[in-house]
């Protein structure tokens, strides 16, 4: 075979590949995956109590996809939902105190995705985009730990808009099965930060009632009772599965 026939049938190859893309469809199912908080989201309870960070850990994810292919690009939907805490000593000053945090995340996201078929395989890679919107609500107890009053407590749920950025690759198993294995990274927060809690308060624990995400406006050094002296970002490192079936 000749060099131009060669190349021209690779180009043949590729475009078929691509046309495999190219009808409009619909591919739905459910997701499982892992969330690990990062930046301000992270750390140690020490931290929660400190003001500086929520202190949270890695917790399970699990929701819904759903994904109009129309040629290399998708229209991505999904709902989420992530449950993180953490426990341990609060304040490093105070070794017979404990603290237990709770959070969970219901995220909505609305996406685009570009990929490329990959010739002879049923690997599709990708990258994307979404817009996130979501819920934060949870729940913290302290024990032992001077300024809180030792029972639980919620934390009130708030909204907040961000973006999402992610690479992954979908493994089809014939026309109706899908895989899909995806790296998300989350700005939760990007938009929207505040800060709820009652400014004038002599009551340490109000300052953890709320999300409070923005510095709190009286925030001193010299005052126990407002801790929280910066804006803090809410992000998250998510690993996603998920079983696609198309229409």
């Amino acid at each position: 075979m000749s060099k131009s026939k060669a190349i021209t049938v690779v180009l043949f190859m590729i475009i078929l590949s691509n046309v495999s893309y190219s009808q409009l469809s619909l591919k739905i199912g459910p997701m499982l995956g892992l969330s690990s908080p990062t930046v301000d989201y992270s750390g140690d309870v020490k931290d929660f109590y400190a003001g500086t960070k929520y202190g949270l850990r890695s917790g399970i994810n699990y929701g819904a996809i759903a994904k109009v292919v129309l040629g290399p690009l998708n229209g991505r939907l999904s709902v989420c939902y992530a449950s993180l805490d953490n426990s341990g000593v609060a304040s490093i000053d105070q070794p017979n105190s404990s603290l237990t945090v709770k959070n969970s995340i219901f995220m909505f996201t609305l996406g685009t995705e570009f990929g490329f078929g990959i010739p002879f395989s049923p690997v599709k890679p990708y990258a994307g985009i979404d817009l996130l919107v979501s819920s934060i609500s949870g729940s913290f107890k302290f024990q032992g730990t001077s300024g809180v009053t030792s029972d639980e407590k919620s934390i009130k749920s708030a909204s907040r808009t961000g973006l999402g950025f992610a690479i992954g690759a979908e493994v089809g198993f014939g026309k109706t099965f899908t895989m899909d294995l995806s790296l998300r990274y989350n700005l939760i927060n990007l938009f929207g930060k505040s800060y709820e809690g009652v400014t004038n308060s002599n009551n340490r624990v109000d300052a953890y009632t709320s999300l409070n995400d923005a510095a709190d406006p009286n925030y001193s050094a010299s005052n126990s009772n407002h801790p929280i002296g910066n804006d803090r970002s809410i992000a998250t490192i998510q690993v996603q599965l998920g079983i696609l079936f198309g229409f």
